[in-house]
């Protein structure tokens, strides 16, 4: 039997479009790139896009884990890394301090407190030829039966195990940034595989894997009104080839979208 998750953090559900925030669909914080500059341990990050809103309190900062930037190596998903915040405008900051390794995948969210929600990014440090590529993620249905078509390359040739049950899985991760209920446990929660942090225990349904596409669909049996899906949300999903020994801590590639209407 596959092991379900019991630590659950919350719980997950869809609302429908009505209940997203009301500036939702108004100067969405979008991030456009991200570059990378310094050594492994110490990479600065400057990140450009547009709607990123107004300087929070409390930045500059040093050494800190600020609500409205999050920055998280896939290796050890989903703990926050403590960073430095050096610079912010509405279209460029800067990060530094970032503890990663060259070539591991990061994703990257920006909270506009104005706008009431997330744009996040997601990609590696530097090229790494070794990990999946991900290429397009296709979205349709909604709710429990929203499914995530993803298309690329390097996924591995033999389905992991989970494939055709709806289980957690050291080879997937589905991230979603909760702009209903940023800076609480809703931002963001995680399905499909949890890492080495503690976590949302949600569950994911494995459709189909080869080497160039994924398919997923539904998500497990714990709901509730914590851990939503609203439209404009922003997602990550991180893959590992199904050849990995690693259990998800290296090898994995990320890339983030937002949820449409």
């Amino acid at each position: 039997m596959i092991r379900q998750i019991l630590t659950v953090c919350g719980a997950l559900g869809f609302a429908i479009a009505g209940s997203a925030p009301a500036s939702a669909g108004l100067h969405l914080p979008k991030i456009q790139n991200v570059s990378f500059t310094g050594t492994p341990g110490n990479y600065t990050a400057t990140i450009t896009g547009k709607n990123f809103g107004p300087t929070p309190d409390g930045i500059p900062c040093t050494a800190c884990q600020p609500l409205e930037l999050q920055v998280a190596d896939l290796a050890s998903q989903p703990a926050q890394q403590v960073i430095n915040v050096t610079s912010w405008s509405d279209s460029s900051i800067t990060v530094t301090g970032i503890a990663a390794d060259k070539g591991d995948a990061l994703r990257i969210a920006v909270y506009n407190q104005t706008a009431g929600n997330v744009g996040a990014w997601g990609g590696n440090v530097s090229h790494n030829k070794t990990t999946p590529h991900i290429g397009t993620i296709i979205q349709s249905g909604s709710g429990q039966s929203l499914t995530l078509t993803i298309n690329g390359s390097g996924f591995g040739d033999t389905p992991p195990p989970q494939v055709g049950e709806n289980a957690d899985s050291p080879f997937f991760v589905f991230t979603d940034y909760n702009a209903a209920a940023p800076g609480t446990d809703g931002f963001p929660w995680n399905a499909g595989f949890c890492g080495a942090n503690d976590c949302n225990g949600v569950t994911i349904g494995y459709v189909s894997w080869t080497d160039t596409q994924i398919v997923v669909s539904g998500f497990g049996s714990e709901y509730g009104i914590d851990w939503l899906v609203n439209p404009h949300d922003a997602f990550c999903v991180g893959i590992w080839s199904s050849s990995s020994t690693s259990n998800g801590t290296t090898g994995g590639s990320i890339k983030c979208r937002k949820i449409h209407d």
